[in-house]
């Protein structure tokens, strides 16, 4: 299929990427300070992320324009997948593009919930996909991008509960 572009030139719709959209939404039983705190602290990713290999960042912490390359296995394959933080509004959001053959735009939403005894934390991620074979497996891709986030934000949600729990249990033991 081709499409119009400037001056009346064509061009393959092979270049123009396929988007689609993955949602996930989570409750997890603590507040949105902590929940922020520990799913935007890069450095607790491996901890969480069912796909992640390795991360490398650029400073200490995550701000505006933090950059990093990504190492995962997605797909039965390794990628390493270049990211850049394009929004970071604590504790309330953060978005992440990421860049290579699988590039997205994630964006984790975090809301109060019951009296802000909770946190409902939404991802967003739009994957875009270039090239004709990519663009044939997008709903295989979707898929299994869905398995993972799912997955992985339960691994986060235990994380984050039984840490609490932990410390609870700690601080009445004094």
């Amino acid at each position: 299929m081709l499409r119009m572009a400037r001056a009346g030139s064509v061009v393959s719709d092979e270049r123009r990427p396929t988007m689609t959209e993955i949602k996930t939404t989570i409750q997890i039983d603590r507040p949105r300070s902590e929940v922020f705190a520990y799913l935007t602290d890069l450095r607790n990713a491996p901890e969480w992320s069912t796909e992640l290999l390795r991360r490398t960042f650029d400073g200490d912490d995550v701000e505006l324009g933090t950059t990093g390359v990504d190492e995962l296995r997605a797909l039965g394959r390794v990628l390493v997948t270049p990211w850049e933080v394009t929004e970071y509004l604590p504790p309330e959001s953060i978005e992440i593009e990421f860049g290579g053959a699988l590039s997205a735009t994630s964006h984790f939403s975090f809301e109060e919930a019951e009296s802000g005894a909770s946190t409902l934390m939404t991802c967003v991620t739009d994957l875009h996909l270039r090239g004709a074979l990519l663009r044939l497996l997008t709903p295989l891709v979707a898929m299994d991008a869905r398995r993972a986030d799912e997955a992985q934000f339960r691994r986060a949600k235990e994380i984050i509960e039984s840490r609490a729990t932990k410390a609870d249990a700690r601080s009445g033991d004094r």
